[in-house]
């Protein structure tokens, strides 16, 4: 029972995007949300059995100049994404996702997290208004 409930909070390897076949068909072909201090990237894809999506956590070199910042900055995205990953809507498809930090200097972790749950609720609408479009 009790690991159960930590395993809802868990980033495990298996659902970290690797495969370089998978990033060029998400850069070439996969839709985009923007929500400042994040953008994110999604397609669907055929995934391993059992994996709702795999994720990629981008700090840009450009942003961030720094290999500490941009370290600590992919270290508070992973854990913002660990902690939310049971509030992310579940479309009921398998996807690929590229979560990359916009921003040029390190904020604050509250100010991620309501930049987190912001691209999270936009992420949800533009979701829903696909899925009813091809419906």
């Amino acid at each position: 029972m009790r690991r159960a409930f930590f395993m809802r909070y868990s980033f495990p390897k298996k659902e970290h995007l690797t495969k370089k076949e998978h990033f060029d068909k998400l850069h070439s072909t996969g839709r985009g949300i923007k929500s400042f201090p994040f953008s994110l990237r999604y397609i669907e894809a055929e995934l391993e059995e059992g994996l709702q999506r795999k994720v990629a956590i981008l700090a840009p070199k450009r942003g961030l100049n720094k290999a500490v910042d941009r370290n600590k900055m992919k270290r508070q995205m992973r854990e913002l994404y660990r902690l939310n990953k049971p509030a992310i809507f579940d479309s009921g498809v398998q996807e690929i996702w590229s979560l990359r930090y916009l921003g040029n200097r390190l904020n604050d972790y509250a100010f991620l997290e309501a930049g987190f749950l912001k691209l999270l609720e936009a992420y949800e609408k533009q979701r829903k208004k696909e899925l009813n479009h091809e419906e």
